[in-house]
């Protein structure tokens, strides 16, 4: 009986080696696909190799609904969709705020965390935002609604705005990325105006803003509008038009 068993058990790891290579095949997901916002635009030749100022993008704060690695689509006004397949390349405040220091630090011709500046009292201009809403409508429209911050290091200035804007997206995930980094590219630039501004105004009368400041007086800036934009901001705005087209229809 012992001699019948010997063909069947010398068979055996070979029979549980394929069972497992199928169990293994059955239970496997498709390849996760990465995204980031990241414009991939480089700076523009006008850009200071020291610059007058450094700028300081503080942590993204993004409704709680976003705050994953996912991919979160609307279903309709009351129901989300989590892409388990789809994912940000790192955490969703993180590409936002990358995204955000790339962009005003080209747009602004300043320097981001860590550039060189030019001396070491350098002012830092700091900005803060907060995503009140990050909406993705497959095959029609994202909406980026955020509010934001920038105030000067030394108290000379400050400023807070609202930008709420609306990209219309074809079909598709990459399309819902792309219209996302369009937003984004043109806050950084809502973002740059004010920080040249405030720039220019305090450069102006150092004096009579550190003044207004401790008596916590209204900046005399206004938020800037997509269709007010100077020229630097309009290019930016083009540039990403250009990179990532607008769906048509």
């Amino acid at each position: 009986m012992i001699r019948n068993l010997r063909p069947s058990l010398r068979g055996l790891p070979r029979t549980v080696a394929v069972a497992g290579l199928v169990l293994m095949t059955a239970c496997a997901s498709p390849s996760a696909r990465f995204y980031t916002l990241a414009a991939g635009v480089s700076p523009p030749a006008s850009s200071r190799a020291t610059p007058a100022w450094r700028i300081d993008v503080r942590p993204v704060k993004v409704p709680a609904a976003d705050a994953r690695s996912q991919l979160v689509v609307q279903v309709d006004a009351a129901q989300l969709k989590v892409l388990e397949d789809d994912r940000w390349a790192s955490s969703l405040a993180d590409e936002i705020r990358s995204a955000l220091i790339a962009g005003v630090s080209r747009e602004a011709g300043t320097a981001g965390p860590g550039a060189p500046a030019n001396g070491e009292d350098v002012p830092v201009y700091q900005i803060a935002v907060e995503v009140q809403r990050f909406e993705s409508w497959p095959r029609s429209h994202v909406l980026v609604d955020v509010v934001w911050n920038v105030q000067r290091s030394d108290g000379a200035g400050a400023v807070t705005c609202r930008s709420v804007l609306s990209e219309p997206v074809s079909d598709g995930y990459q399309a819902i990325v792309d219209g996302h980094r369009r937003a984004i590219t043109i806050v950084a630039a809502q973002i740059a105006e004010v920080v040249r501004g405030l720039a220019a105004s305090t450069a102006d009368n150092p004096a009579r803003h550190a003044a207004a400041s401790r008596k916590s007086a209204p900046g005399a800036l206004s938020c800037p509008d997509v269709a007010q934009l100077t020229d630097a901001g309009f290019v930016a705005r083009q540039a990403a038009s250009k990179l990532f087209p607008r769906a048509v229809g």
